[in-house]
């Protein structure tokens, strides 16, 4: 039983151990002197400055600066202005906005009761019917595409 026991306790001790090698190094790193060059930036440009401690480098253009600004680049043209909507999606719209205006304020408009609201409802229906019916044309007549087209060109 001492043998499972001085097993458990093992992991303890190695980790009091790390600890207490932490505590003696201290809460603060040692960092190297500033006079002293170490690791990879010691070699890396030779013809750079050197900034002193307290300094703030001043801005350096790299490679990337000498390239022209507008060379390359492509600026997209301005979007066509909106189309103007023609007479029927404004009285699709027209019944869109009545039907809800009927829905929501009915004393806006000067009515009162319980028929606005199927009134409102009926509208809004009318008017998104309306305009969806619009998207759908029939193919029938000459401008109708072949049936056989399938959209290429030669």
């Amino acid at each position: 039983m001492d043998a499972a026991r001085d097993r458990d306790d093992r992991p303890d001790d190695e980790f009091e151990s790390i600890v207490a090698g932490w505590r003696d190094e201290g809460s603060v790193p040692d960092w190297p002197d500033p006079g002293e060059s170490t690791g990879p930036t010691a070699h890396a440009d030779p013809a750079a400055p050197a900034v002193q401690p307290g300094e703030r480098p001043g801005h350096r253009p790299g490679p990337a600066a000498e390239i022209d600004s507008d060379e390359g680049h492509y600026h997209p043209p301005d979007p066509p202005p909106l189309p103007r909507p023609g007479p029927p999606a404004v009285v699709g719209g027209g019944l869109i906005v009545f039907g809800v205006l009927l829905c929501v304020a009915p004393s806006v408009l000067g009515v009162g009761g319980t028929w606005p609201l199927p009134l409102g409802l009926v509208l809004v229906a009318a008017g998104l019917t309306w305009l969806v019916l619009r998207l759908w044309t029939p193919d029938h007549g000459d401008d109708a595409p072949d049936p056989d087209d399938d959209g290429s060109r030669i």
